[in-house]
């Protein structure tokens, strides 16, 4: 499924309407966990799993003006978003970069937040929480009953600071874990 969902983002970044549509989606949950995190202006957002539509991205800084940076591990992905923003002049506040956030050195962030599809969502939390000082924000979402083994999830020794449910079908709540 992951996969599916990879090419249709590949797809639809290159067609306005598909490109609309598919952004138009996540407006309810970016909504959600902007609120949940307390993200503002002032924050520096990471996002992790951003894809050829970086929605996640776009919302953020439509919704908050906070700068984004984007990455991904798949190159083209991450070539293919650049052209979308570009292409509909949506790249103000928004950085694309290659990487996956797990072995590389990460910039500097309030705020991060994970795609769903970031599988390796353990090793995912313990570099933010060595990469980061306290007080630092970070959402994942979990995915719903059914598709943990497609998404992974964390180990429910992890333990959210808050949580916030969502209404979509493959996950339905987003976790904030807040670095102490």
């Amino acid at each position: 499924m992951k996969k599916f969902f990879a090419s249709v983002e590949k797809i639809c970044c290159e067609f306005y309407p598909a490109f609309y549509i598919y952004h138009r989606i996540y407006k309810n949950v970016m909504r959600n966990e902007i609120k949940l995190a307390n993200i503002t202006s002032k924050d520096v957002v990471l996002n992790i799993g951003c894809g050829a539509v970086p929605f996640t991205a776009l919302h953020i800084v439509q919704m908050t003006g906070a700068k984004v940076i984007a990455l991904d591990k798949d190159k083209e992905a991450v070539e293919k978003a650049k052209k979308c923003l570009s292409k509909y002049k949506m790249q103000k506040n928004i950085e694309i970069v290659v990487g996956d956030g797990i072995v590389e050195n990460l910039p500097d962030f309030t705020v991060a937040i994970i795609a769903l599809h970031v599988k390796e969502k353990a090793k995912m939390l313990e570099n933010l929480k060595l990469a980061k000082k306290t007080g630092t924000r970070v959402i994942f979402r979990q995915p719903a009953a059914g598709y943990e083994e497609e998404y992974g999830c964390l180990p429910d020794n992890y333990i959210p600071n808050c949580k916030i449910s969502q209404k979509m079908k493959a996950f339905n709540e987003s976790h904030l874990y807040l670095i102490e």
